[in-house]
């Protein structure tokens, strides 16, 4: 006769190892599960911060263009400037001068979106990104975009000392009444020119050559920034387009 306490092991058994099995299954498909959504929350945060790193780059390519046309404005302006003060009679040339002149004291300061940089601080810094070139793309984006942060700088020091050189020898009153964002919104930069010649506060050459090296300062600065500025806009088009290629690819 078979044995009844070994044909209820056998029994036993059979359902321990079912119970067994079916537990780390159970087990196997919840790490799986957990870890397949973990990399599609991963992808997603990835693919999001990505196209509003795109947006933010399309951002500072625009305001980067208005900064470089500024500044090419004011290079302009600046030699015309130098050599107008420059003539053997400035008297004749007071117009354009003081019009340069108050240009000058302008500034288009260019500042980056820190949207996207943000939200990738505060998600756990690049480690969502796949990309290595993506990466190293953005490290390369910031260290010019920090250069050109530190010629911003500098220009404010220098339009300080530029500003000061200038109130000796241009008449303030003048100076103050050509820049009006309401009344004059139709002219660039809200300066209206002169219409006549006017006479300079001072003529003395030693502080008009003082003004002169202020304005060759700022222009050199102006060059400089705006090639940095340049630069700049080429690396984020070529960034924008990695990261369109990126978003591209199948998942």
């Amino acid at each position: 006769m078979p044995n009844k306490e070994s044909g209820h092991f056998k029994e036993y058994f059979l359902q321990f190892l079912m119970l067994f099995l079916a537990i780390i299954l159970g087990a196997i498909g919840e790490n799986y599960r957990e870890q397949y959504t973990g990399e599609v929350v991963e992808r997603n945060m990835e693919r999001e911060t990505l196209k509003a790193m795109a947006n933010d780059l399309n951002m500072d390519i625009m305001n980067l263009d208005k900064s470089i046309s500024h500044k090419a404005d004011k290079e302009v302006l600046a030699k015309k400037l130098i050599e107008s003060i420059n003539e053997k009679d400035i008297s004749t040339h007071t117009k354009d001068i003081y019009y340069c002149a108050r240009v000058m004291t302008t500034r288009e300061a260019f500042s980056a979106s820190e949207g996207a940089v943000t939200q990738l601080q505060n998600s756990g810094g690049y480690s969502m990104i796949k990309s290595k070139t993506i990466i190293e793309q953005i490290n390369k984006y910031h260290y010019l975009k920090e250069k050109i942060y530190k010629l911003n700088d500098t220009e404010e020091h220098i339009l300080i000392q530029y500003r000061i050189a200038a109130s000796k020898i241009f008449n303030a009153a003048i100076f103050s009444s050509m820049l009006n964002a309401k009344e004059y919104k139709n002219y660039k930069y809200s300066i209206k020119p002169l219409e006549n010649n006017v006479a300079l506060f001072s003529m003395n050459p030693a502080l008009i050559n003082e003004f002169v090296f202020w304005v060759s300062s700022a222009n050199g600065n102006q060059s400089s920034n705006r090639a940095q500025m340049m630069l700049l806009k080429e690396h984020a088009k070529e960034l924008i387009a990695s990261i369109q290629q990126h978003l591209n690819q199948p998942e």
